[in-house]
């Protein structure tokens, strides 16, 4: 059965209408971030930094959505054996404060257990700098590696102090910007937990909200897509972040375990390294892996290339036996995806750029071509 011609005009002329400014949006959008783009990416961090703090505290529930949801489910099927049972109001305040209470314990057990041990550590490392490097003169003197140590007497020696004397000023002009950047981060932190605790006490009522001005505004159909696009960013992240830092904390603590195992110096602070570092996938291992073998270069050179090996040994181990058991699949982007999220995260949004341009990169992925990345049996890993 055809259309008639007249009831058909319309419909078509605002379907053209709507692909002519769709495309002549994005057509400016482009021109404008190819001719302007300097301006663009500045305007993008400002907008960045002033919405920090609701970034992190999104970011935050996020991350605490998991256990917040598990925390309601017991407390709702706990109450269903109840014969005077509470409200439902009731079960989710007490998922919200076992979740927060959860987090805390967290956060006080690495501060007073971790922090401690590492400050021992690094004043212990930062009083013996002139023994261990003595240490390392003789170890290479025995080794019959005079020429580093020739090299760096040398003319290399002066220039490297030459250096240092010329940055050394502006380090410390810039030591007031780095404190105040640290201060404003703590506070972003603080604003952003208080704002994640917010949101998931009143996630049902927000989502209500949200989806009621989409109806208003675009539709009953826009609406269903907009909201199953919101879910997939928020799993997206949550499962990033959640599998992220699962791994990173297995692995801290099996590198701890093979240190103690073998007598390698300073295992708290090294640890922690090789697990903060870990964070960042595919670069985050290799970040981890020199400074701490620097360290051991100074302390005990012997142990270095073990060392090395060592990591090499339990990267394979995590990522190959204990990552798929534990933590399943994460975003699924193959490396080179993966390398290019870091690389362009890293350059516009520093450190935060390097954690959260992976997960941004997947939803980019999916939003382009139709589907979710696919998930490997096992993650690669380059050490």
């Amino acid at each position: 059965m055809k259309m008639d011609p007249e009831k058909r005009t319309p419909l078509y002329r605002e379907r053209l209408l709507h692909i002519i400014i769709l495309g002549g949006g994005t057509l400016l959008l482009l021109a404008f971030v190819i001719l302007r783009y300097e301006g663009f990416f500045a305007m993008l961090r400002y907008l960045t930094d002033t919405l920090r703090p609701l970034l992190l505290g999104i970011l935050f529930a996020s991350i605490l959505n998991r256990p917040f949801r598990r925390f309601e489910a017991a407390l709702l099927k706990l109450n269903h054996r109840r014969k005077n049972r509470f409200s439902q109001r009731f079960c989710r305040v007490g998922a919200l404060f076992a979740t927060v209470l959860m987090t805390l314990l967290i956060l006080v057990g690495i501060v007073c257990v971790i922090l401690p041990q590492l400050r021992q550590s690094i004043g212990l490392l930062t009083e013996h700098s002139a023994f261990y490097g003595e240490n390392l003169r003789q170890w290479l003197t025995a080794n019959r590696m005079e020429f580093i140590l020739q090299w760096l007497s040398g003319q290399q020696a002066s220039r490297m102090l030459e250096m240092a004397k010329e940055y050394l000023p502006t380090v410390l002009a810039k030591t007031y910007d780095y404190t105040a950047g640290l201060i404003r981060c703590i506070i972003d932190i603080g604003i952003g937990a208080v704002f994640s605790v917010y949101l998931l006490a009143d996630s049902q009522r927000l989502k209500q909200q949200a989806a009621d001005i989409v109806v208003r505004i675009a539709g009953k159909k826009r609406q269903q897509r907009l909201a199953e696009g919101t879910r997939m960013i928020c799993m997206t992240f949550a499962r990033f972040f959640s599998s992220q830092l699962t791994e990173a904390l297995i692995l801290g603590c099996l590198c701890y375990v093979g240190m103690l195992i073998f007598s390698f110096p300073y295992p708290v602070l090294i640890s922690v390294i090789i697990g903060v570092t870990n964070i960042v996938p595919y670069v985050g291992p290799i970040a981890g892996t020199v400074p701490c073998t620097a360290i051991l270069l100074l302390v005990k050179p012997d142990c270095a290339l073990w060392f090395v090996l060592f990591i090499i040994v339990l990267q394979q181990l995590e990522s190959n036996l204990i990552y798929p058991r534990i933590v399943g699949h994460s975003v699924g982007l193959p490396p080179a995806w993966v390398l290019t999220a870091i690389v362009i995260g890293g350059g516009l949004w520093g450190i935060g750029g390097l954690l959260i341009g992976v997960p941004l990169t997947a939803v980019i992925y999916t939003l382009l071509f139709g589907k979710e990345p696919q998930t490997a049996a096992s993650k690669e890993n380059i050490t």
